[in-house]
């Protein structure tokens, strides 16, 4: 497992410390630049890198990689348990920054539980991602902001792209036309697959979307 601390000289310092927009890019842009070298290494890297920044402005950082019982510990994860091995509990008002939001969904080559569930357990309510994965429920009692700079964002969509090709570029979800992705759609039928209930919703792709489920398709 590729493994990578790094503290000052990433974030801001001092009393003033807060964590802006430039200094989780720059945690962003490690955790790419971590994941493109995994994919030269002789280890089962994946394509996903996150880290855990606490209050106190220690962060570390993780791969996705793979077990030889064919599961895969996604990034989450393996930043959590690295910083654990490292400086014990988590603290409160600790931030997960990650190259594509947590997951949520089942997954059968996922080791232990989502992503969403384990950041939960772990009492973390922050989350800066750079991409969003159009596959997973994001409804959850976690933030997360993602990022605004477009370098960043295309370079962590393209990521994410090496393994998630169709839900990325499909133009339609079971038959109903999507915008930009469909990730609105996925994200609302998941919901009412879990809820069991019309959404009451801003987006008109998500209510489409639990709208397809409840017709049963």
């Amino acid at each position: 497992m590729l493994v990578n601390e790094f503290f000052g000289q990433h974030t801001k310092t001092g009393s003033n410390f807060r964590l802006d927009s430039l200094a989780l890019d720059k945690i962003l842009a490690r955790l790419c630049e971590m994941v493109l070298l995994g994919q030269h290494s002789d280890q089962d890297l994946g394509w996903v890198g996150a880290a855990v920044l606490d209050p106190q402005h220690r962060c570390v950082a993780a791969l996705n990689y793979g077990l030889p019982t064919g599961q895969r510990v996604h990034a989450e994860r393996a930043a959590i348990d690295a910083y654990q091995h490292r400086f014990g509990t988590i603290p409160q008002g600790s931030t997960i920054v990650t190259t594509l939001s947590p997951c949520s969904e089942p997954m059968d080559d996922r080791y232990r539980e989502s992503c969403r569930d384990l950041l939960e357990k772990h009492h973390i309510r922050k989350v800066y991602a750079g991409y969003q994965d159009p596959t997973q429920d994001h409804h959850s009692d976690f933030h997360v902001t993602y990022c605004d700079n477009p370098k960043l964002r295309t370079l962590c969509e393209k990521l994410a792209s090496t393994f998630l090709p169709e839900q990325l570029h499909e133009l339609s979800f079971l038959g109903s036309q999507c915008t930009k992705d469909c990730s609105g759609h996925r994200a609302g039928y998941a919901w009412y697959q879990k809820n069991q209930r019309r959404p009451q919703s801003w987006s008109m792709s998500f209510n489409k979307g639990a709208a397809l489920a409840q017709a049963g398709k």
